[in-house]
């Protein structure tokens, strides 16, 4: 993150704040560079600390969303060797996969803590394998 960035990224369209509402959102880079929106970019909208916070990288994301991208891009594979046209979406399906293999992630506590009754950031034991998972998406 940084003045050099030239490339296209994600646009963070939920930042958490006082309310974390979709109907209240506003878009905003992920990568803060503080040169626009406020004096401390837009991390003024959802961050009141004394001096300028420090330069990071924010993101969201929609699991549920990805997931369908993921499913489309099944059913394009699919189709496609039916078809005998794989070579026309090999790159797209080649994303999907990966993306597939980060959105396992949304399917465990989002601390990689130990799934059960057990509430606390400190009482809580850190999962091991698969412990944490919930078999949900997040």
């Amino acid at each position: 993150c940084g003045d050099e960035t030239t490339k296209p990224a994600y646009i963070n369209t939920f930042q958490r704040g006082p309310e974390e509402s979709v109907w209240e959102t506003v878009p905003q880079p992920s990568c803060e560079t503080f040169k626009h929106g406020g004096p401390n970019g837009f991390l003024d909208l959802s961050i009141k600390e004394a001096g300028a916070p420090a330069k990071q990288w924010k993101y969201t994301d929609a699991p549920d969303a990805d997931a369908r991208a993921v499913q489309a891009a099944y059913w394009a594979l699919t189709w496609a060797k039916e078809q005998g046209k794989l070579s026309e979406i090999s790159g797209t399906v080649a994303k999907a996969a990966k993306m597939g293999d980060y959105l396992r992630y949304a399917m465990f506590d989002k601390y990689f803590k130990k799934i059960g009754n057990c509430v606390g950031p400190t009482t809580c034991a850190a999962g091991t394998g698969k412990d944490a998972e919930h078999y949900l998406l997040s």
